[in-house]
């Protein structure tokens, strides 16, 4: 029996689509929203059932590009936690005492492991063929898989974990709103949008149009950002403009 963080990003794609499906407000919904967004409401078909392999090379990889990839690195980091959490455990209770507590649908009697999954209750006798357990983002019940299914040799069991508000709103955080909130973490939000809008060249007057603020405050956002390097100031045709220097656009990104 040995512990692993994941089974793999096709793995969880293929849960995921029965998780897009469901339309309960849960720890999932804003990854929904973000999703159906990418999709342009494509419709998937749940996956749930059988778990027969990878997604389809076509809507499944489409699905798992928008669904999963984004967010792939937090997802994992969050599945190595768990994982890391269990193994922990396993020092301090021994493996008996994990089985019985990885989820309310798996209990552990010798030699039997009972895992009620969602077509119902399921029993593994665990004969030192061995057994390979794995956390699940977006299993909505304890999966047993086959060896064959597995590419690994042995019999696998995936177990749902919960999700909390706090980790939900980190893992459905994009690497590109990562970086916004970064930005007006660091230079504040009139800042950050100011720098943002002047990746095309704007007058003083276009900016506080496009933002919504006074001349006098556009003008002194710019003044602090050409100051800092971000920005710089050029007259063309009678006209004063405002662009981002090479150090600005690299801040953006």
């Amino acid at each position: 029996m040995r512990f692993t963080h994941t089974l793999g990003v096709a793995f969880e794609t293929h849960l995921a689509e029965a998780r897009y499906a469901d339309v309960q407000q849960d720890a999932f919904s804003e990854w929904r929203r973000k999703v159906k967004r990418k999709l342009r409401h494509r419709a998937p078909t749940p996956a749930l059932q059988g778990l027969s392999g990878p997604p389809s090379p076509t809507g499944g990889r489409l699905f798992q590009t928008a669904a999963v990839e984004p967010f792939w690195q937090r997802i994992r980091g969050h599945l190595e936690r768990e994982n890391s959490a269990r193994l922990r455990s396993v020092l301090s209770e021994g493996v008996e005492g994990v089985l019985n507590q990885l989820h309310p649908g798996i209990s552990w009697r010798a030699p039997y492991l009972r895992v009620d999954t969602a077509t119902g209750p399921e029993e593994i006798e665990l004969a030192g063929e061995g057994l390979l357990i794995t956390p699940s983002l977006f299993a909505t019940h304890p999966l047993i898989l086959g060896a064959d299914r597995t590419h690994t040799g042995v019999p696998a069991l995936a177990y749902s974990i919960s999700l909390d508000p706090d980790s939900a709103s980190t893992i459905w955080q994009e690497e590109e709103e990562d970086r916004d909130a970064s930005l007006r973490d660091l230079l504040g939000h009139t800042r950050a949008s100011v720098l943002a809008c002047v990746r095309n060249p704007k007058t003083t007057s276009e900016i506080s149009r496009c933002l919504h603020i006074s001349n006098p405050s556009a003008s002194k956002h710019v003044g602090v950002l050409r100051r800092s390097g971000l920005v710089s100031t050029s007259r063309r045709k009678g006209f004063v403009l405002h662009s981002l220097t090479q150090l600005g656009e690299a801040v953006l990104g």
